[in-house]
């Protein structure tokens, strides 16, 4: 079955993209082994656990730049703040950074299928330095407007990220679906007008959901499925 709608909103974590978790530790090591290059001796078990907690701040829009995050990272750890520590943490980012999200099998071709049919906004609850991601993993082209939580300073399901995506898509919410993983995400969707899709990947899917009876308009397996509906 078609639908339609003007706009489709799209999150990015276990949406359109995973977390590799083996390499992610293989990065959270790498941080370690860098700290200790500069004689800063931490466990991996510390610094996974500061990541984790800033992190989530970062995602509420505490910070703004990668530099802060270092910053905070490293006095959270009672390591000096140095400039070329964090430059050095930051290079092992880079070398990092697009081995541990990993798109799912078919998002481009199914957001290349989407974009000749809808306006389409990437709606993203995530940290600083995001932005600089979606670049790299080449998805920044597919959307008319990235909305992320670091920048708009809400996270979903708060409703002003979405209003944040439909104002710059010009539409009102029942002209548009938001496509996601989490029923928390979806909720906040469905509060404001907006049409839902739920795509069954990733383990978090409950994770922060007021009704976990919640029924989406449509339900998928994975997001290559999703042309299906639209």
């Amino acid at each position: 079955m078609t639908m339609i709608f003007k706009g489709v909103l799209i999150d990015f974590g276990d949406t359109l993209a995973y977390l590799d978790e083996v390499r992610n530790r293989e990065y959270e090591a790498a941080l370690v082994a860098k700290l200790k290059e500069f004689g800063h001796d931490t466990s991996l078990e510390d610094l996974a656990s500061v990541l984790a907690s800033i992190y989530l701040n970062s995602t509420k829009g505490e910070m703004k730049t990668l530099q802060e995050f270092w910053s905070l990272m490293l006095t959270k750890l009672r390591i000096p703040d140095r400039p070329v520590l964090i430059a050095a943490l930051q290079n092992v980012r880079n070398d990092y950074a697009t081995m541990i999200w990993k798109l799912y099998d078919e998002v481009p071709a199914t957001l290349g299928i989407l974009k000749k049919k809808y306006k389409l906004a990437l709606v993203s609850n995530c940290g600083v330095g995001t932005d600089k991601l979606i670049q790299s993993l080449g998805l920044v082209g597919f959307f008319d407007c990235v909305t992320l939580s670091y920048q708009v300073g809400v996270r979903k399901p708060d409703k002003c990220i979405y209003l944040e995506a439909l104002r710059y898509l010009g539409f009102r919410a029942n002209e548009c679906v938001f496509v996601a993983d989490e029923i928390s995400d979806l909720e906040g969707a469905r509060g404001i007008g907006l049409e839902t899709i739920l795509v069954l990947q990733g383990s978090n899917t409950f994770q922060e959901a007021r009704d976990l009876n919640f029924k989406p308009d449509f339900q998928v397996t994975k997001i290559s499925e999703v042309t299906r509906i639209l």
